[in-house]
C-alpha cells in the first residue's frame, strides 16, 4: 500500500494568508501547524516515509522539506508550476507510481484538509486498503446527507458491503452537483445518497486506464511525458508537453468510474473539514456566540465573527461587531462581512488592476 498526498492547489479564497508562492495547505490556517504538517504526522503514526510520495509543484518544495523532513526527496512527484486544475498533475502522479508499484493500491489524500480524529483516519485507510485489494474495486468517501450542500456532488449507494471497522456501500450512481437548492434538497430527500469526499484507493494502473478512456487526450500527453523521464532535457521537454495540457477536474475521469456500477463507497470515520474558505475555519471551531478568535482579542458583544492574526503581540478590541471576517497577515488586513467572502476574488482582480499582485 502506497499513500499518495496532493498539495498542488492555490488555495486563494483563504488570502491574505494564501498566496501563490505559499499557499493555505502550507500555512497554519487552523492551529500552530500547517494541514500538510498535521497530515504528514498522521500518516507517519502507522505508516513508513518510503511508502509516502508527495505531488506537488517545484514552487512548493521547498515547503515540504521543511515540513516533513522524513519524506525522501526520491517521493516528490513534482509537477510544473502551472495552474491545470487538478487532472494533469494527479495524471502525473498516478503515472510514476503505476510505473513503480503496478501491483500496490495507492491512497489518495488531499493535505489541505483536517480529519479529526487521526486514528479514524488511519482506519479507514486500512479499512479501504482491505476492501480494494479483496474486491479489486475503486473506493471513494462520503458523508451521510441531511442538508442540502450545494458544493458537494452526491453519491447513490446501494447495498452494503461487509467490513468490521467502517460502513461501506455499493456506488450505484454518481450525481453531479446540482445548480439550486431546491434540486438539491430534492436529491438528498428522495434519494439513498451521500455527499462525496473525496478519498480515493485504486491500482495506479487501473486509474491510468480510466484515464486513457475518459480524458485520452491527458493521457496521450502524459504518456510523452513517461518517454521523457531519463532522457537529456527531461525537465524542459516536461515543461513543454505540460503547458499543451487543458485544465480540468481528476473528477473527470473519477466521476465515470464512480458511475460505472463497479465502485464502492465508505463513509468517513472521522470529522472532515475542507478548509476552503474563512467561513470553514469560523464553523470549525466557533465558540458559544459562533466567533472564531485566533489572536489576542477582547470582544464586547460580538457574534458570528472570525478573527485572525499572525502578529500574537497585538490586541484587537472590538465591539458590537456581527458577521464578520477580519483576517491580519503581515502586509495586508481583510475586512468583508461573512456573507460577502466571495468578494475576496474581487479584491484580488482589483489588485492585479492596480499592479499590486505582490500581494497575492
Amino acid at each position: 500500500m502506497k499513500i499518495l498526498v496532493t498539495c498542488g492547489g492555490q488555495g486563494t479564497k483563504l488570502w491574505p494568508y494564501s498566496r501563490q508562492n505559499q499557499p493555505k495547505q502550507f500555512q497554519p490556517i487552523i492551529g500552530d501547524k500547517s494541514s500538510y504538517q498535521v497530515c504528514i504526522e498522521t500518516l507517519l503514526t502507522t505508516y513508513r516515509a518510503e511508502d509516502i510520495f508527495i505531488s506537488t509543484k517545484h514552487k512548493f518544495i521547498k515547503y515540504i522539506s521543511e515540513q516533513s523532513p522524513q519524506i525522501p526527496l526520491k517521493n516528490y512527484i513534482v509537477e510544473p508550476d502551472i495552474a491545470l486544475d487538478r487532472g494533469p498533475g494527479e495524471g502525473l502522479a498516478f503515472l510514476r507510481l503505476s510505473m513503480l508499484f503496478p501491483e500496490e493500491p495507492v491512497f489518495y489524500v488531499q493535505a489541505d484538509m483536517v480529519r479529526e480524529p487521526g486514528e479514524k483516519f488511519i482506519q479507514m485507510i486500512q479499512a479501504a486498503e482491505k476492501i480494494v485489494t479483496e474486491t479489486g474495486k475503486y473506493i471513494t468517501g462520503g458523508v451521510k446527507a441531511t442538508e442540502p450542500n450545494m458544493g458537494a456532488d452526491y453519491l447513490e449507494v446501494g447495498e452494503a458491503v461487509p467490513n468490521d471497522t467502517v460502513e461501506a456501500y455499493r456506488l450505484t450512481k454518481f450525481h453531479y452537483r446540482k445548480k439550486t437548492v431546491r434540486e438539491t434538497r430534492e436529491l438528498v430527500e428522495n434519494f439513498r445518497v451521500v455527499a462525496h469526499w473525496n478519498h480515493l484507493c485504486w491500482y495506479p494502473t487501473k486509474i491510468m486506464e480510466a484515464y486513457k478512456q475518459y480524458r485520452p487526450d491527458w493521457y496521450d500527453a502524459i504518456m510523452k511525458i513517461k518517454d521523457a523521464y531519463d532522457q537529456p532535457g527531461e525537465q524542459d521537454a516536461i515543461q513543454a508537453i505540460y503547458e499543451t495540457m487543458a485544465k480540468g477536474p481528476t473528477e473527470d475521469v473519477t466521476r465515470n468510474i464512480m458511475d460505472s456500477g463497479e465502485a464502492i463507497v465508505i463513509l468517513l470515520p472521522f470529522r472532515n473539514t475542507d478548509v476552503g474558505t474563512w467561513e470553514s475555519v469560523r464553523e470549525f471551531s466557533a465558540d458559544d456566540d459562533e466567533n472564531h478568535f485566533d489572536a489576542q482579542v477582547v470582544s464586547i458583544d460580538t457574534t458570528g465573527t472570525l478573527i485572525k492574526a499572525r502578529n500574537r503581540q497585538k490586541l484587537i478590541a472590538v465591539a458590537g461587531l456581527k458577521d464578520l471576517v477580519i483576517v491580519d497577515s503581515d502586509d495586508a488586513l481583510l475586512i468583508v462581512p461573512k456573507d460577502d467572502i466571495d468578494k475576496i476574488k474581487d479584491i484580488q482582480a482589483k489588485l492585479i488592476e492596480m499592479g499590486n499582485d505582490s500581494y497575492l
